[in-house]
């Protein structure tokens, strides 16, 4: 069974890498530039996994998991951010999200989404990018 990925980014140069690189490697993507296009999304699906900007608009990317976890329980969740930010990062880590700076390597990527779904090491691209 595919695995179902919703991304959420609202750079849309970093959505098209993401959405490209998942899908490439096999994944299903569901992908949105705005926190409440993927809220609505969440209302009625449930996705296998969440990898969203730290920082949409208004909101926080933090605050998507949120909505996913109330709704369906254990999500796994990776944020990303431009930003180093320790305090950002502490958070995600105390909501059990993984946290990756941008910008991230296509190797790396897919590495971490593996790992999210308990795959181990992938066969990621050599050129990691």
């Amino acid at each position: 069974m595919t695995k179902r990925i919703l991304i959420v980014d609202d750079d849309r140069q970093v959505l098209k890498f993401l959405v490209e690189s998942l899908t490439k490697a096999g994944y299903d993507t569901v992908a949105f530039t705005h926190f409440e296009e993927a809220r609505l999304y969440l209302a009625s699906s449930r996705p296998d996994l969440i990898l969203t900007d730290v920082r949409l608009q208004a909101f926080n990317g933090l605050q998507l998991a949120l909505v996913a976890r109330e709704k369906y329980g254990d999500v796994p969740v990776i944020v990303l951010t431009g930003f180093e930010d320790p305090a950002l990062r502490a958070e995600a880590v105390k909501w059990g999200a993984e946290f990756i700076v941008k910008p991230v390597r296509r190797d790396d990527l897919l590495q971490r989404v593996a790992n999210a779904f308990g795959q181990g090491k992938t066969d990621a691209s050599p050129d990691g990018g």
